[in-house]
C-alpha cells in the first residue's frame, strides 16, 4: 500500500498501473468508448503469447464490436509466466479464430534463421511442450535455402565432468571459431555471400545467472572479451564493484549489507569474487587488483585518488569538512574540486554527477579503447550508470537520502537489477553471457547452450509454490499456482525452446554431471537432448576435443544485414561526435540530471494541449489573464512536472513556461483558429540501405502536423530554447533541417500526407528584440532525399562500429564539442584528452 501511495503523491505510474489506470479510466469514459467504436480501430498485437489480463481486457476493449485485430504470438516461447504472462490466453484465442466466420489462422512456419539441422533440433524439442489450448503447431520449415548445415560436429551435445571443464572448453571452441581479429568462421549472409564470425556473433546462454562469473573468468583467460547481460550478475563484474565500493565510501556506508548466505547477496558476490570483507574500501582495492590481473590499466596512484575522491565526496555532503584549494589540486575535474572547496550548504546532490566524477578519478578514461576487456568494462561500467539514473528518477535526493539510494542500489542490484533486455542499437565486438530471459528475440550465429545441468535446467525451483506477501479476498484474483510451473514443466521447456532457435549455424548444448558433493547427476532435459541431437545427424560426445576442428574460416565482418532501430535524437548524437554516440547508446552511459530537467518537455505538454483544442484558445487570444489562467489549469493538472525543482527555481520556470506560451497563443491566434492540427504525431519508418542490407527503422514524433490544405501539410517543431540554438537540445540549424527532413520522409510514406515546409519555432525568441523566431525550412524533394542520404550515411557507420572518432564538428555555441560534452571525464578519445590536458581549469 505505501509503493502505490508513493506512486500516486509523486504522478508516476508503474508499467503494471500505467495499464490497469488506462483500462480503469477508458471503461469510465462512455463518450471514449463510443468514439473508439466509431474510429473502428485496426490493432495489431505482436507477442501474444506473453501478454497478461489486464493487457487482454485493454486490447478487446481497444477492439470493441467493430475494430479489427490481428495478433501475432508463439506459444512455444512463452516464458514470462513469473511476470504475470498467461499463455493460455493464446490457446484461447487461437480457438476462437479458428472457429470465427469472420476469422482465421495463418500460420507462419518458415525459419529464415537456422540452418536445417537447428530447426530439426528444436522442432522435435516442440513435441515434448504441450500446446496451450490444444492449438495445433504446425513444424518449422527451412526457409533460407542457401544456409545450409557443413559439418555434423557444429551441432552437438557434450558431456564434461566438472563446470570448470565444460567452461574452458568453451572458451577454446570460440578461439576456434574467431581465431584472430582478422577471421572468422565463415557464415552466410542475406544475400549468400560469406563473410568471417565476430566475436559479437557468439553468445554464451544459461538458464540461470548462478555461476556466470565461471564462464566469463574463462573466456577471459583464454584472452576474450565478453560482456555480460545474465541479470544481476553484473554486480560480480569488478570494474562495477570497483566503483560500488568508490559510491559506497561516499555515502558514508560501513559496509554492504545482505545475508551470506544467499548467493546473490552483495556480501555473498564480494566473497565468492574477491574474498574480501565486504566493506567499502577492502572491496575497492582487491577489485583494483583483480582489474590489474585482467590487463586493464589502473595504476595504484589511481587507485589511491579514487579512494580520496570518494572520502572527500563524504565528507562535502556530510557537512564535516571544508577543503582548501591546494589539498585537492590533484584532483583531475574542476567542477568536482569547486563542489569540495564551496562553503555553501548543501541540500541536494545528484547522484549520477558524483558518479562521473568519481569516473574521472578513477582513471576510467584509460580503458575506452572501444575494444578488448576496456569495451567490456566500459559496457558494464555504463549499465551501472542506467541503474543510478533509476535510483535518480523518482526526483531530489537530499544529502541525507544519499546513504540510503546507494544502499538500495546495492540490494536491488545485486539481487534484481540487470542490464536492459531489448536489442542494443550496436553490439559491443564481446561475446554476449546471458540468461535465456534476456536474450529473448536476438539471435547470434553461434550458440554456446551451457550449464544444462541436473536442478539447473529444468530448474530446481521451476515448480516451487510462490509465496506472495498478499492476503485475503484478493488471493482469489490471482492464480498463484499459475506462477509455478506444471507437472510437464513446460514452462521450461518453451526456455530450453528459445534458447535453441536463437542459434543460426553453431548450436552446442554442455552440461556437467559432477556436482560439489562428488555425486554425479544428468538433466532430464539431456537425456532427451541426445537423442533428438543425434538423432538430427549432430554430435553426441563426452570428448570434446575433436569438435568444431573441421571449421572453415573467411576474412572477419561485422554483421551488416541487420536493422537499426533508432530515433533522430540518436542519430544527431553521431553526428556531433561518434564517440559521444558510443558511450551513451552502445555502452549506456547516462548523462547527469539538473534541476532543469523537464522543462522542456513540460512545454511541449502545453503546446500539445493548446493545438488538441486550437479554437477554444483562440477564442482567448485578447484576454492575457484568461490565457494564463488556462494554462495554469493545465499546470496543475501535472502538465509540467518538475521533478527536481522545488522552490523559487522552479516556481521561475513555470511562470517562463506560462508566459512563453501565453506569447505563441497571442501571436498565432488566427493560425490556431483558422487551421486544423494534429498533435504529437508519432511515427515508425524505414529507411532501407542502398546495398540492400537492411535499414534504420527511425522512430519519433512530429510536434505538431498543421493541415493546411490536406494532403498539403506543413511540419512543426518547437524549441524552447534562444533563436540560435536549442539550448536544452543543442541543436544547430544545419541538424534541425535535418530533423524536419526527417519527419517529411516518414510523413509521406506512413501517413500518407504531402508536407510542403517545416517550420521550427523558437518559443523564447524576443519578438520585439528581433530576435529570430521562426525557420523555414524546404520540404522539396531535393531536400528530402538529402535527409535520407544523410540518415544512411549515418546509420551505415554505426552499423560499421566507426566510434574511435574526435568529434566531427564545433558545438552549437562554436567551440569545440569536447567542452560541452556530457562524458568528457572520462572520454578516451584524443581530442577529449588534448582538450583536458590543455584545458586544465575547465573539466
Amino acid at each position: 500500500a505505501r509503493y502505490y501511495t508513493y506512486l500516486r503523491c509523486r504522478r508516476f505510474l508503474d508499467f503494471s498501473t500505467s495499464q490497469t489506470e488506462f483500462l480503469r479510466r477508458l471503461e469510465a469514459d462512455e463518450d471514449r468508448l463510443r468514439t473508439l467504436e466509431e474510429q473502428k480501430i485496426h490493432l495489431v498485437v505482436d507477442e501474444l503469447q506473453d501478454i497478461n489480463p489486464v493487457q487482454q481486457d485493454l486490447m478487446c476493449t481497444l477492439v470493441g464490436k467493430s475494430g479489427k485485430l490481428t495478433a501475432v504470438g508463439d506459444h512455444r516461447q512463452s516464458i514470462y509466466g513469473f511476470r504475470g504472462a498467461k499463455v493460455e490466453i493464446i490457446g484461447e484465442m487461437w480457438n476462437e479464430f479458428n472457429e470465427g466466420t469472420d476469422s482465421e489462422v495463418v500460420d507462419l512456419q518458415h525459419n529464415f534463421r537456422s540452418t536445417p539441422r537447428v530447426i530439426g533440433i528444436a522442432n522435435k524439442w516442440a513435441e515434448t511442450i504441450a500446446p496451450a489450448g490444444g492449438m495445433a503447431t504446425p513444424e518449422m520449415l527451412h526457409g533460407k535455402k542457401d544456409r545450409l548445415d557443413t559439418h555434423p560436429s557444429h551441432v552437438a551435445l557434450v558431456e564434461f565432468q566438472e563446470r570448470d571443464e565444460e567452461a574452458a572448453w568453451i572458451a577454446d571452441a570460440i578461439r576456434a571459431i574467431v581465431p584472430s581479429e582478422a577471421e572468422g568462421a565463415e557464415h552466410d549472409k542475406r544475400d549468400g555471400k560469406i563473410r568471417g564470425l565476430a566475436l559479437s556473433d557468439i553468445a554464451v546462454l544459461v538458464r540461470s545467472s548462478t555461476d556466470v562469473r565461471t564462464y566469463m573468468r574463462a573466456l577471459e583467460d583464454g584472452g576474450i572479451p565478453s560482456i555480460v547481460r545474465a541479470g544481476p550478475d553484473l554486480f560480480s563484474q569488478p570494474e562495477v564493484l570497483f566503483f560500488l565500493g568508490a559510491l559506497a565510501l561516499s555515502a558514508g556506508i560501513p559496509e554492504f549489507y545482505g545475508s551470506q548466505y544467499f548467493p546473490k547477496s552483495l556480501p555473498a558476490r564480494i566473497r565468492n569474487i574477491l574474498g574480501c570483507a565486504p566493506e567499502p574500501e577492502p572491496v575497492l582495492r582487491a577489485s583494483a587488483r583483480l582489474l590489474r590481473r585482467s590487463g586493464l590499466s589502473l595504476d595504484r596512484e589511481v587507485e589511491e585518488r579514487l579512494v580520496f575522491a570518494a572520502r572527500a565526496l563524504k565528507e562535502r555532503i556530510a557537512g564535516e569538512r571544508n577543503f582548501d584549494a591546494r589539498q585537492i589540486g590533484f584532483l583531475q575535474t574542476r567542477r568536482f574540486r569547486d563542489f569540495l572547496t564551496s562553503t555553501r550548504p548543501l541540500r541536494r546532490v545528484f547522484p549520477q554527477q558524483l558518479f562521473h566524477w568519481l569516473l574521472s578519478e578513477g582513471g576510467v578514461e584509460q580503458w575506452d579503447t572501444c575494444d578488448g576487456r576496456g569495451e567490456t568494462a566500459m559496457f558494464h561500467i555504463g549499465a551501472l550508470s542506467d541503474l543510478i539514473t533509476s535510483i535518480e528518477t523518482p526526483g531530489w535526493t537530499s544529502t541525507s537520502d544519499y546513504k540510503w539510494q546507494i544502499i538500495g542500489l546495492c540490494q536491488y542490484g545485486a539481487e534484481g537489477g540487470r542490464t536492459p533486455e531489448q536489442p542494443l542499437i550496436v553490439q559491443p565486438d564481446a561475446v554476449t553471457i546471458s540468461t535465456v530471459h534476456a536474450i529473448k528475440g536476438l539471435e547470434f550465429a553461434a550458440v554456446f547452450l551451457a550449464d544444462v545441468s541436473s536442478r539447473r535446467f529444468p530448474s530446481q525451483k521451476a515448480r516451487s509454490i510462490v509465496k506472495v506477501p498478499m492476503s485475503g479476498h484478493i488471493l482469489e484474483e490471482v492464480d498463484i499456482a499459475g506462477l509455478s510451473d506444471n507437472e510437464n514443466y513446460d514452462g521450461e521447456r518453451r526456455l530450453m525452446y528459445v534458447a535453441l532457435t536463437r542459434a543460426e549455424r553453431f548450436l552446442v548444448i554442455s552440461h556437467s554431471i559432477k556436482k560439489p558433493s562428488g555425486k554425479k547427476e544428468t538433466s532430464k532435459f539431456i537425456k532427451t537432448l541426445r537423442k533428438i541431437v543425434g538423432d538430427s545427424g549432430g554430435v553426441v560426445t563426452d570428448d570434446a576435443a575433436n569438435l568444431l576442428n573441421e571449421i572453415r574460416h573467411a576474412p572477419l565482418e561485422y554483421k551488416r544485414e541487420i536493422q537499426l532501430a533508432t530515433s533522430f535524437s540518436d542519430l544527431r548524437y553521431f553526428l556531433g561526435c561518434p564517440h559521444d554516440f558510443y558511450l551513451r547508446k552502445v555502452l549506456g552511459f547516462a548523462p547527469t540530471i539538473d534541476q532543469a530537467f523537464g522543462y522542456g518537455r513540460g512545454i511541449h505538454n502545453l503546446m500539445r494541449a493548446i493545438h488538441t483544442d486550437p479554437e477554444a484558445w483562440a477564442v482567448l487570444a485578447n484576454d492575457r489573464m484568461r490565457i494564463e489562467a488556462a494554462i495554469e489549469s493545465l499546470i496543475d493538472r501535472g502538465l509540467f512536472y518538475l521533478r527536481y525543482t522545488t522552490g523559487g527555481p522552479a516556481e521561475n520556470m513555470r511562470r517562463k513556461g506560462v508566459r512563453i506560451v501565453a506569447d505563441y497563443v497571442e501571436y498565432f491566434s488566427n493560425e490556431l483558429r483558422d487551421l486544423t492540427f494534429e498533435p504529437e504525431k508519432e511515427f515508425e519508418t524505414l529507411i532501407e540501405y542502398e546495398e540492400g542490407e537492411g535499414g534504420a527503422m527511425i522512430s519519433g514524433a512530429i510536434d505538431i502536423v498543421r493541415r493546411d490544405d490536406p494532403p498539403r501539410i506543413t511540419l512543426i517543431d518547437f524549441k524552447s530554447g534562444d533563436a540560435e540554438s536549442d539550448k536544452h537540445q543543442k541543436l544547430d540549424e544545419e541538424e534541425m533541417r535535418l530533423q524536419l527532413g526527417i519527419y517529411a520522409v516518414a510523413a509521406k510514406k506512413e501517413l500518407q500526407y504531402e508536407p510542403e515546409k517545416g517550420l521550427v519555432r523558437y518559443l523564447d525568441a524576443d519578438r520585439e528584440a528581433g530576435e529570430k523566431h521562426e525557420l523555414e525550412v524546404p520540404l522539396d524533394s531535393d531536400s528530402v532525399e538529402s535527409a535520407k542520404r544523410t540518415v544512411i550515411e549515418t546509420a551505415t557507420a554505426i552499423r560499421d562500429r566507426q566510434f574511435l572518432s574526435n568529434p566531427r564538428k564545433s558545438g552549437h555555441d562554436g567551440k569545440l564539442r569536447c567542452a560541452s560534452c556530457d562524458f568528457l571525464g572520462f572520454c578516451g578519445m584524443q581530442a577529449a584528452i588534448s582538450f583536458k590536458q590543455d584545458n586544465p581549469g575547465d573539466t
